[in-house]
């Protein structure tokens, strides 16, 4: 599936591209995991827009009515046939099934669409409704500017819109709820795909003799083992056990699943001892995971080159024999399919994270919201935008609306046309289930025809029959795969999910990226060993005294206005 072109594809976009298969299949024309299709419903063709028939979750207004809205393009929109922004197959729909007539006061390019709206913001001339980021919502709440939607999204929420907005638990609802008033629709594409598991050559594991890991201490044992006792077996020292890239996180190759075992929490956000909220990376536990790292790069167990290592170059490391072990997320042997072509006994398996102690190591993970859909306060009509969001949750005949119009055409992405799009954010853990029913009773009725889920089911079944091509979506969700691991962590409530559910607060957005250059040259340095450990402390104290304590006031701010 990976060939050798292919190794330069980003990680978020291959994380989006599995999200893809599991959640949007081709014949899906709405652009999110819809398995069951909605009713479609009118009013009376005399009944007045304002009438109680118009509260049928996919009511129409008759007369119809206007709302504005204003929202970003982003440049690598395309269009055909005359589409625009502001004339396409969504509006279209929006107008004759709802009777919804949207007006665009502005659309601009992502870059611009911030300044835009603060100019809006400043005069207080807003739309019915738009897109926010995190930060701006709250800014909006703030100011008194956002209508309660609390009331409205139970009114006139869908099922299928209201189960994908609580299939998180509530977290991203909650996100948006700031003393007990709903004032945005979150997009919210998932957290528990950021979780990170151990990846390990089992094969590695048997010709060494080596158990599979069951402590951190095991973990150690195995990385130095698999540097040093020849796992490839060629009589050459040209093999290392923990790969690391440059970076340090993030979803390849991230060293949080190693912090996770030693119940450290690197850039997530935590309650510390007294109960408020601190970040993760200057806290104590950090030390002792610090302290391991140092001796296993001093004892050859990490590549020495590691600091200078791209994401890329690690996947050649592993395609080529070299890499025995390292922390990711769910997706990681879709970029391995062309090592597991040169070396079919190549037996790549995902662990559960290790632990220092006798306490579970809970692997964190983010969180997933971009974007808010808000409505202005005093708007005529603010459940249109429940309206807007259950049309884009509801699969629509093909006959009436065909993909080619409001899904996918080719490269043309015209799902994106819609001004409120939602998304399932357990579309993955989702079709894991629905495949492994159907793998076990070998009945591919069991699974959505409107996702991407018989595509897998068809791949794993002929990867058991002998075709290797297959072997990546084997291990993401048959048997003993990454999306199994992930299912029990979820059912036993054990992930460590990050206590600040926001986007970045304004500071934030200006520091963050000077605090985080700090904290990576910091911690390589440690894991080298041209630090001490104890530098480690120095860090804690120039974050705090170079912004981190205005960020984390801030986050206490956003905690305080959830109360």
């Amino acid at each position: 599936m990976m060939k050798k072109s292919n190794r330069s594809l980003s990680m978020a976009s291959l994380a989006i591209l599995l999200f893809a298969l599991a959640a949007c299949g081709n014949d899906d024309n709405s652009g999110a995991a819809t398995p069951a299709a909605t009713t479609l419903s009118a009013t009376g063709s005399e009944a007045p827009a304002s009438s109680e028939a118009a509260a049928d979750p996919m009511g129409k207004y008759d007369p119809p009515i206007e709302v504005t809205a204003v929202r970003s393009v982003l440049s690598t929109f395309k269009f055909e046939n005359g589409d625009t922004i502001e004339n396409n197959g969504w509006t279209k729909l929006y107008e004759k099934e709802l009777g919804i007539k949207l007006k665009y006061l502005w659309a601009v390019d992502a870059s611009q669409y911030d300044q835009k709206l603060n100019v809006m913001m400043t005069t207080g001339k807003l739309p019915d409704i738009m897109p926010v980021s995190g930060s701006k919502l709250k800014q909006l709440y703030d100011a008194g500017q956002l209508e309660d939607l609390t009331g409205v999204l139970e009114k006139y929420g869908s099922e299928k819109t209201k189960e994908l907005l609580n299939k998180d638990g509530g977290q991203a609802l909650s996100s948006a709820t700031f003393k007990g008033q709903l004032v945005g629709l979150p997009l919210n594409p998932g957290s528990t795909d950021t979780a990170s598991l151990l990846w390990i050559r089992a094969d590695w594991l048997k010709k060494l003799n080596l158990a599979e890991p069951k402590t951190m201490d095991d973990v150690l044992k195995i990385a130095e083992a698999f540097a040093k006792r020849d796992p490839a077996g060629n009589g050459k020292n040209d093999t290392y056990g923990l790969g690391l890239s440059k970076d340090l996180y993030g979803l390849f190759a991230g060293m949080e699943g190693f912090f996770n075992g030693f119940h450290a929490y690197p850039t997530s956000w935590v309650k510390d001892t007294s109960g408020k909220l601190a970040y993760g990376s200057i806290q104590p536990e950090m030390k002792p995971a610090l302290v391991k790292l140092q001796e296993l790069y001093k004892n050859g167990g990490i590549d020495v080159e590691f600091g200078v290592k791209s994401a890329d170059q690690l996947i050649q490391d592993v395609n080529s024999g070299k890499l025995g072990m390292l922390y990711g997320a769910h997706y990681m042997p879709l970029l391995f399919q062309e090592g597991k072509n040169n070396n079919p006994d190549m037996d790549l398996r995902p662990y559960r994270l290790p632990s220092f102690d006798d306490q579970p190591a809970a692997p964190q993970t983010s969180f997933s919201v971009t974007e808010y859909y808000v409505v202005r306060k005093g708007a005529e009509h603010p459940e249109a935008a429940v309206k807007l969001l259950n049309a884009f949750n509801t699969v629509w005949p093909k006959e009436q609306y065909p993909s080619e119009e409001i899904g996918v055409n080719g490269s043309i992405e015209k799902w994106q046309y819609a001004l409120l799009r939602g998304t399932n954010p357990t579309a993955n853990l989702d079709s894991y289930k629905r495949l492994k029913e159907a793998l076990e009773k070998k009945d591919d009725s069991v699974l959505d025809h409107t996702t991407g889920q018989p595509f897998i089911y068809k791949t794993i079944n002929e990867y058991q029959a002998g075709d290797k091509a297959g072997w990546g979506y084997a291990l993401v969700f048959g048997p003993g795969g990454s999306q199994e691991l992930l299912a029990a962590y979820n059912a036993n409530n054990g992930f460590k999910p990050t206590e600040f559910q926001s986007t970045p607060t304004e500071v934030m957005s200006q520091k963050l990226a000077t605090l985080n250059k700090l904290e990576l040259e910091t911690l390589t340095k440690i894991i080298m060993g041209s630090a001490p450990v104890d530098s480690f402390d120095e860090f804690v104290a120039n974050w705090k005294k170079l912004g981190g304590d205005v960020i984390t006031d801030e986050v206490a701010n956003w905690s305080a206005s959830k109360q």
